[in-house]
């Protein structure tokens, strides 16, 4: 199943307050290509002190994967917030309807772009009976260091240790990740639903030092202070080491054309999660598809039972999903 952002507009699609905003093409960012002499600069940084320069890559690293939170003040949905203190760290947690008496869905934090995309979300979540609960740490902004994966993690499955078993949780590119380990770790839920997904932490981060024009030397360092932070080898949290084991439905959601996480990220989850559905899009990009309202659409339908997107098959002796 493949849905296009230039394919005619299918008629029971819900319209979107914010879409109708924006018009039918939402706008993408694309990351900044860097000037020849910056490239040059961080070169012979990278050369002459690739360990400071590695500190730095980190520092710049954090601050385009900080998560943002969750979506505030949507209209129409009145909105509950309370303060968790979780083992010493304090976690703000939002519900809008009731998770005590209604399914809810569950979202871990999201960066900027994804928190305002999510609204809509929220809406067409609540029109259709569920609560909904997110979180994000107090103090985590986008112009702090991001938690680690690991802490959101962390996160996620006391916020789901309180609210009791999820009807589904959403995560949108590292926090889609996210997802994946708290179910691997024990969360309760019903459902998931991946967006945009990252599958490879350590593909992820040498794309990052290719982008940032650093050498190997600095990428290699790169990677042993995150390790070192997380306390943990990003190869064990590779998607088909740890998918297998995540029984629950899943729908995973990726653009062929995504410019930040490639679409074969998601392919590797839909075949290494044992009950995982792909639902293909076409030139919608990396946050696009959370503002498309047909995915949206599908998405919802889903979570109500429909059998949306395709069955991917795996081999065991093609770890990676290729063949």
């Amino acid at each position: 199943m493949l849905l296009s952002r230039h394919a005619d507009p299918l008629t029971d699609a819900p319209a979107s307050p914010d879409t109708a905003a924006r018009g039918a093409d939402p706008e993408r960012t694309l990351p900044t290509p860097l000037r020849p002499w910056t490239r040059a600069m961080r070169r012979l940084t990278s050369l002459l002190a690739p360990h400071h320069a590695a500190r730095k890559g980190l520092l710049q690293l954090d601050d385009e994967a900080a998560l943002a939170g969750y979506p505030r003040h949507i209209e129409g949905c009145p909105e509950h917030q309370e303060t968790l203190v979780l083992r010493g760290r304090r976690v703000q947690m939002v519900s809008w309807g009731d998770p005590r008496r209604q399914p809810y869905v569950l979202l871990p934090p999201l960066d900027a772009t994804g928190r305002d995309a999510m609204a809509a979300w929220v809406r067409a979540l609540t029109a259709s009976g569920y609560a909904v609960v997110a979180f994000a740490r107090e103090g985590r902004t986008a112009t702090t260091q991001t938690s680690t994966l690991l802490d959101t993690t962390g996160d996620m499955l006391e916020v789901g240790r309180r609210c009791g078993e999820a009807a589904a949780v959403i995560g949108h590119s590292l926090g889609a990740m996210s997802v994946v380990l708290a179910l691997h770790q024990g969360l309760r839920a019903k459902q998931a639903i991946l967006v945009s997904a990252q599958a490879d932490p350590r593909a992820a981060l040498q794309r990052f030092v290719d982008r940032s024009g650093m050498g190997p030397r600095v990428g290699a360092r790169m990677l042993a202070l995150l390790e070192s932070r997380i306390g943990q080898g990003l190869d064990a949290l590779q998607a088909h080491r740890i998918a297998p084991a995540i029984g629950i439905p899943v729908l995973v959601v990726h653009d062929l054309l995504d410019d930040e996480v490639p679409w074969d990220e998601g392919e590797r989850f839909a075949r290494h999660l044992t009950a995982a559905r792909l639902l293909t899009t076409l030139d919608l990009g990396h946050h696009g598809v959370l503002n498309e309202p047909v995915v949206l659409r599908d998405c919802v339908r889903f979570l109500q039972g429909e059998a949306i997107g395709d069955k991917v098959v795996s081999s065991p002796n093609l770890p990676y999903g290729l063949g």
